[in-house]
């Protein structure tokens, strides 16, 4: 079976963080639906382990550089992450939890602004949901974090933060998410389920 090096597990409960930060992991109905009538799917399974999700919006509208606004924006990331957290929860079950991503891999963060260079704060926009990865997995910009250290790593990802785009909806952010398990755990999923949910 393959492991993890010893340094990056973590010795947290990842469920005792989701409580702590009072976000609501809902319902499998209201997270991961049926795939009929579908257009595309909300995670990938794939056989090395990694986990790709797709694209979820938060907030509405484009954001500026006024600081209110990319205050709106940063926490329409932070219900963006949320989401995310929701899908990878209900997308492992019942074959695995959170407890069982290894780390994150990816964030690729596209802001809804104008384009041309007009819009200069987008980082500030995907740190919203950078940051509840952190929070949830163990990274420098957690809130559990003590002088920019965590008791685990396994959140901090790589990372594009983009602006400029007319996002599905009219969105403030569309954020992508790439979390690598298990590859046993992930072969067992689409041997069991299938790739995609």
């Amino acid at each position: 079976m393959t492991e993890i090096n010893e340094g990056w597990k973590r010795e947290f409960d990842v469920y005792d963080r989701v409580a702590k930060m009072g976000l609501d992991l809902g319902e499998r109905a209201g997270t991961i639906s049926d795939p009929k009538g579908r257009r595309i799917c909300s995670l990938t399974f794939t056989p090395s382990g990694l986990v790709f999700t797709s694209g979820t919006g938060g907030g509405r509208g484009p954001v500026t550089n006024d600081d209110a606004d990319v205050e709106e924006g940063y926490q329409a990331g932070r219900d963006a992450g949320a989401n995310h957290i929701r899908a990878l929860h209900w997308g492992l079950d019942p074959f695995g939890t959170l407890n069982d991503v290894w780390y994150c891999v990816k964030c690729i963060g596209m802001v809804n602004s104008a384009g041309g260079g007009a819009f200069s704060k987008s980082p500030r926009v995907v740190d919203g949901y950078t940051e509840v990865f952190h929070d949830v997995f163990g990274g420098p910009m957690s809130q559990f974090a003590a002088d920019g250290l965590d008791q685990s790593l396994s959140g901090w990802h790589t990372r594009s933060a983009v602006a400029g785009y007319d996002l599905p909806g009219n969105c403030k952010i569309e954020p992508e998410m790439i979390v690598q398990i298990a590859p046993e755990l992930a072969l067992e999923i689409i041997r069991e389920r299938g790739p995609h949910v």
